[in-house]
């Protein structure tokens, strides 16, 4: 198949699955325009559309099913319909999670795509083959925007630290996701490993509650 073959298969069978997700689901009118505009954009590219410019139309049609995807479809699957158009596919960003958990999960979900992108089940002629790929597609990315959206909460490996400054004494702190350094008039009073989703206000407590006698120094 073509380029314009392909991306129309892949346009119809992602509808099919939306519409299928659709049924019941919260956001169900804004997933339906999704595959509405999907269908379009296979629609143009099968040359029903009457316009000699079948490539940019597609990409305009799809641009805007990306852009009406509301916040519980990871948007970023519609890139493997247009990757044959585009020449590039989307795949994941990295999250650069602070957390190891977090980190070995990102690993796991990027192992995860290259399986599938490895498969070659995206670019068989096949349907049920193709529509495989784009369910493991939107389940991987799915399960990446959930993690991402922890990682928000939790910290990065590369966020700079959060500065807490006493409203009273001297005691002043440095929180990095996983650690936090307590100073007493420029001195390190303490070093200490904490939860990576612990709030400001357990912080300020530790902050008021250390004891020079308690000093922890993280492994």
């Amino acid at each position: 198949m073509n380029q314009h073959q392909t991306t129309a298969q892949r346009a119809r069978l992602l509808a099919g699955i939306i519409r299928g997700h659709a049924d019941g689901h919260p956001d169900a009118k804004a997933l339906l325009l999704v595959a509405r505009q999907l269908g379009q954009a296979g629609a143009v590219l099968r040359g029903l559309g009457g316009d000699h410019d079948i490539t940019v139309r597609a990409e305009a049609t799809l641009w805007r099913a990306r852009m009406a995807a509301p916040e519980s479809f990871p948007s970023e699957v519609i890139g493997y319909v247009s990757a044959p158009l585009a020449g590039r596919l989307p795949g994941l960003g990295d999250l650069m999670p602070a957390d190891p958990e977090h980190a070995r999960r990102e690993r796991a979900l990027h192992a995860r795509l290259l399986g599938v992108l490895g498969s070659g089940l995206l670019d068989s002629s096949d349907d049920q083959e193709v529509a495989a790929a784009l369910v493991g597609l939107l389940d991987i990315h799915t399960a990446h925007a959930a993690l991402a959206a922890e990682v928000r909460v939790h910290g990065r490996a590369d966020a700079h630290p959060t500065v807490y400054r006493p409203h009273s004494g001297t005691r002043t702190a440095q929180h990095l996701p996983g650690r936090l350094t307590v100073f007493d008039g420029g001195h390190v009073l303490a070093e200490l490993t904490v939860p990576y989703d612990i709030t400001p206000g357990e912080v300020r407590q530790l902050i008021r509650d250390i004891e020079p006698a308690r000093q922890l120094v993280a492994a």
